[in-house]
C-alpha cells in the first residue's frame, strides 16, 4: 500500500494496542522500525488531531521501556487541532527484536491510548540509510533511488525477492560483492507516475535466505510536487462596493522556466492577466475585480502554460459586492 503521511496512513492492528473512545485522535498508533542497526535513534511522530467539538487535554505520556523517550509537543487541543507525540527508540539499549508501549493519558476525555514502536536490532546488519528517499519529484514524473545494505558473517546470504505494497513503485535487489563473510547488495526503487501532491510513504520488502532475518523492511519516502504552483492557491477578495475596483496578485512559479500560454476564466467581473509571455521560472497574474451589481463572486482561473500535461494550475476566486450608498 501507498500511503499519504497527512491524511490516510493505515493503521496495523496488534493485540498488544488498546483504546478507548480517543483512538479517533490519532491517524496511526504503530510504528515499525523493522531491522536496524546498533546505535542510531529511531524517532517517529504520532500526529494527535482533536476531532471532536470539545477541548481535549492530555496529562502525560509515558513509556514501557527505558530505552523509548516520548516527549509531547502541546497538551491542550481545541476543536482540529493538532499536535504530535514523538517516539525515540534508542537501539544501543536493546538486542533482537523489541516492542516498546507508549502511553498517551488524556484528562479530558479521561482515557488513555496506547501506542507502539517496534524494531529488530541486528549487528550483523546495516543499511547504508535510515530509509529510502526518492527526494522531490514532478507530479507525472518518473524517479528512482538506491541504498545498500550489509550482511556480515552470513557468507551464503542471498536476498531472493524485493518487493513493495504498491504498483507505483517497482524494487529489485542486485548484489554487489561477497567476500570475508561480507555481503552488500544494492536495493532500488523506481517510482512510476501517478501519485498526486504529496508526501507519499511504502515499504519495500526483502525476502533473504537468512534464518536470523528472514525479511528486511526498508521505509520509502516521496514528496510529489506540481510543476506549477500559485500563491495563493485561492484569491480571496475583500467585500467591495458596486462601481469600485480591487486587484490582486497571484505569484505562479516552476521548477524550471516556463511560458503561460493563456490565462482562462476571466469575465466582466473579474479579469486575469499574465505579466509577460517570456519563459521564466516565475510569473506574475494580475486579477482585477470591478463589480458592476451587488451579489458573489465565485470564478476559477485557469493559467494554461507550456509545461505539458501537468502544466496547467487552478485558481479559485472569491468575493462579494455590496450595493453601492
Amino acid at each position: 500500500m501507498f500511503r499519504h503521511v497527512v491524511v490516510c496512513l493505515g493503521v496495523l492492528a496488534v493485540g498488544s494496542v488498546q483504546a478507548g473512545e480517543a483512538e479517533k485522535f490519532f491517524s496511526e498508533r504503530v510504528k515499525d522500525f523493522g531491522t536496524v542497526p546498533f546505535g542510531q535513534t529511531q524517532v517517529h511522530h504520532f500526529k494527535v488531531t482533536n476531532s471532536s467539538d470539545k477541548v481535549v487535554q492530555i496529562s502525560s505520556v509515558g513509556v514501557s521501556c527505558g530505552c523509548t523517550t516520548a516527549t509531547l509537543q502541546a497538551n491542550t487541543l481545541r476543536p482540529g487541532e493538532s499536535t504530535y507525540v514523538t517516539a525515540s527508540m534508542d537501539t544501543r539499549r536493546f538486542i533482537g527484536p523489541k516492542e516498546v508501549i507508549v502511553f498517551v493519558n488524556f484528562a479530558q476525555p479521561h482515557e488513555q491510548v496506547t501506542l507502539a514502536v517496534r524494531a529488530n536490532r541486528n549487528d550483523n546488519f546495516s543499511k547504508s540509510a535510515e530509509y529510502l528517499h526518492l527526494g522531490r519529484v514532478r507530479k507525472g514524473a518518473e524517479a528512482s533511488g538506491s541504498l545498500q545494505i550489509t550482511m556480515r558473517n552470513e557468507p551464503a546470504f542471498e536476498v531472493r525477492e524485493a518487493t513493495t505494497g504498491t504498483d507505483y513503485v517497482k524494487a529489485s535487489a542486485k548484489l554487489l560483492r561477497r567476500e570475508h563473510g561480507e555481503v552488500t547488495y544494492e536495493v532500488t526503487a523506481t517510482l512510476k507516475p501517478g501519485l498526486d501532491t504529496g508526501t507519499w510513504t511504502t515499504d519495500l520488502a526483502l525476502t533473504t535466505n537468512s534464518g536470523q532475518l528472514p525479511q528486511i523492511r526498508v521505509p520509502l519516502y516521496v514528496d510529489v510536487v506540481a510543476a506549477i504552483t500559485a500563491t495563493p492557491a485561492t484569491v480571496q477578495f475583500p467585500t467591495i462596493r458596486v462601481g469600485d475596483k480591487k486587484e490582486m496578485n497571484v505569484v505562479v512559479k516552476g521548477d524550471k522556466p516556463f511560458k503561460i500560454l493563456d490565462v482562462k476564466g476571466g469575465d466582466g467581473l473579474v479579469s486575469a492577466k499574465a505579466d509577460s509571455d517570456e519563459s521564466k521560472p516565475t510569473h506574475v497574474v494580475r486579477l482585477v475585480y470591478q463589480p458592476s451589481e451587488a451579489g458573489d463572486l465565485a470564478r476559477t482561473i485557469t493559467v494554461v502554460t507550456d509545461s505539458g500535461a501537468e502544466g496547467k494550475v487552478n485558481i479559485p476566486v472569491r468575493g462579494k459586492a455590496q450595493g453601492g450608498q
